[in-house]
């Protein structure tokens, strides 16, 4: 099953929609309980941010990090809810910090794979 081909800014529109469900979804799962549902649909986030990616070969680089950093997380988040093992509230903290980074590096390459002088 093929797509046609988007343009660029088409591409990174998409991208940096991508990023912004998966940021506010993100956050919302970090702040809770672990809630099956809200967990789920950071996962079709982040399958969605691949997707968008995957259709931008400049932004590999920073896909890889953010999913790296998305696993860490994620594991930290699961782990929170057992009783032996859990990491802290400030672990917890800069792991997102480090996920929301990487959303704002790639962010900032899709801002400039946009601009008017790349064509």
């Amino acid at each position: 099953m093929s797509s046609s081909p988007r343009s660029i800014p088409q591409a990174v529109h998409e991208a940096l929609a991508a990023l912004e469900r998966y940021q506010l979804h993100l956050r919302q799962v970090a702040a809770a309980r672990i809630d099956p549902e809200l967990y789920h649909q950071v996962s079709l986030d982040i399958h969605e941010v691949r997707r968008c990616c995957h259709a931008l070969p400049a932004l590999s680089a920073g896909w890889v990090a953010l999913l790296i950093a998305h696993a860490e997380l994620s594991q930290a988040l699961w782990r929170a809810g057992q009783p032996q093992g859990a990491p802290g509230a400030e672990e917890r903290q800069q792991l997102l910090g480090h996920v929301l980074a990487c959303v704002r590096a790639l962010q900032a390459q899709c801002m400039e794979l946009a601009a008017p002088h790349r064509q």
